[in-house]
């Protein structure tokens, strides 16, 4: 298991975190990217209270209407080596191989939001696990993770299976 770097704590009466940093607390905050598909308004606009800067699609494409649909190896070159997080839900990403490369050469930190939550279940996801996720994404190689109920895991592709003849 990797151990986290450590981030400044917000404390209350006492040693336990009383809610997700701002950005204010952090000497370099990270940026964040949030796929069309990933996150609602309600994460955007927990994340920019919080003092973050974040990115969407309309604003990397110039315009909304640019960017809905666009292909992931779009996204993913638009954004590389741009240092950003990126909050996602599509993990088929890392499933088909010219998706995999293009994550690959994005050199991007990228976790994954439940595909089926709700607006109200990702934002408590994003706001309980925030800290954990700037601690992941601080370290130098880009990785993909799971944000789960339980906390930040490994993210492990699905296995597909053979199909039967």
């Amino acid at each position: 298991m990797r151990t986290l770097p450590s981030l400044p704590r917000n404390t209350g009466s006492g040693s336990t975190p009383s809610g997700p940093p701002p950005a204010s607390s952090l000497a370099a905050p990270p940026e964040f990217y949030l796929d069309e598909n990933a996150v609602t308004r309600t994460v955007r606009r927990l994340l920019v209270e919080l003092g973050y800067r974040v990115h969407t699609p309309g604003e990397v494409f110039g315009t909304r209407a640019e960017s809905l649909g666009a292909d992931d190896i779009e996204w993913l070159g638009k954004i590389a080596r741009s240092g950003w997080v990126v909050l996602n839900r599509d993990s088929k990403i890392m499933e088909r191989p010219h998706e995999l490369a293009a994550y690959r050469a994005a050199k991007v930190h990228m976790f994954y939001l439940p595909g089926g939550a709700t607006r109200d279940a990702l934002k408590h996801l994003v706001e309980v696990h925030l800290r954990d996720v700037i601690a992941y994404a601080s370290n130098r190689t880009p990785e993909v993770w799971r944000i789960t109920e339980r906390g930040i895991a490994p993210f492990a592709p699905r296995q597909r299976r053979p199909r039967q003849a």
